[in-house]
């Protein structure tokens, strides 16, 4: 049986989550704000001969207040696989640094029940990004978020799912134009997210460039309806080493009953051959 180690769940667009991965942006409490604009970079170099992968991630957002003015709590959703991205992580609004915290999610948490209530599938192998920003009336603010860092690929895992969560865009009111592009280098991706024409049509835009590929899906003024885009990669190495470490479990825990039950065999043999040796 293959297993998938989910890197998505990875990021998702700024909103209030419950699934694991990368995603956009949401507000962490209702309101009437509405997210007009997402664009989204990954780039991420799979080198295998460093047996990890390296990625950077820039996204931007814009979001509308329509009312008066509102002071909200966004939250930025991303896979607690990411290691080494502390130190490059920053927020910036209309280009400004601003502060936030680093929270990890717990099912038990009050949380849970606003994220179910906006249909958001987050899990406990999440974290996430918080930020208070104040939204002037009437006007667009231009959120940035962006880090860089690092997956160590699992050896108990044969495939590996980088995600975006699109489907957080679902928490702000209204529709939204987005795009999200994964740049790939080194191993290609061997997979990646596909529409599925009787349940939502959408479609994966794939050009090369010098050194990559790159895998774009686009969304324009819409609601988007489905839940997170992926890049795959495939290890059947790892399967076969799985199976090597087991066959080498399997016969050093079997190995002094068969030794045993070989010098038996091998004593009967030649109590049998001096028998009919008298004979």
């Amino acid at each position: 049986m293959s297993s998938i180690m989910i890197v998505p769940y990875s990021l998702a667009d700024i909103a209030a989550v419950e699934y694991t991965g990368t995603g956009d942006f949401f507000p962490a409490e209702d309101c009437s704000l509405m997210m007009t604009n997402a664009n989204i970079l990954f780039d991420i170099s799979y080198q295998e001969s460093y047996d990890q992968i390296d990625l950077s991630f820039k996204g931007n957002y814009t979001i509308y207040n329509p009312n008066s003015s509102q002071n909200i709590t966004l939250a930025a959703p991303f896979s607690s696989d990411f290691k080494n991205w502390e130190s490059s992580c920053s927020l910036k609004v209309d280009d400004n640094p601003i502060e936030f915290t680093v929270y990890q999610y717990h099912w038990s948490d009050p949380w849970a029940e606003y994220l179910d209530s906006k249909n958001l599938a987050i899990t406990n192998l999440r974290n996430f990004i918080l930020a208070n920003v104040t939204f002037p009336e009437n006007s667009s603010l231009r959120l940035e978020y962006m880090f860089e860092g690092k997956v160590i690929p699992d050896l108990n895992d044969d495939q590996l799912a980088i995600l975006y969560d699109v489907g957080t865009s679902r928490a702000w009111n209204g529709s939204t134009s987005e795009r999200v592009e994964f740049k790939t280098y080194g191993k290609l991706p061997d997979s990646y997210s596909k529409s599925i024409p009787e349940i939502f049509n959408y479609t994966c835009t794939i050009s090369n460039f010098s050194n990559g590929r790159s895998y774009t899906w686009e969304w324009v003024n819409e609601r988007i309806m489905i839940d997170n885009v992926y890049v795959m990669y495939y290890y059947p190495s790892n399967r076969l080493y799985r199976l090597i470490i087991t066959i080498m479990m399997i016969v050093g825990y079997l190995g002094i009953p068969l030794m045993i039950v070989m010098i038996i065999l091998k004593i009967r043999e030649r109590l049998l051959t001096n028998r009919w040796k008298k004979l």
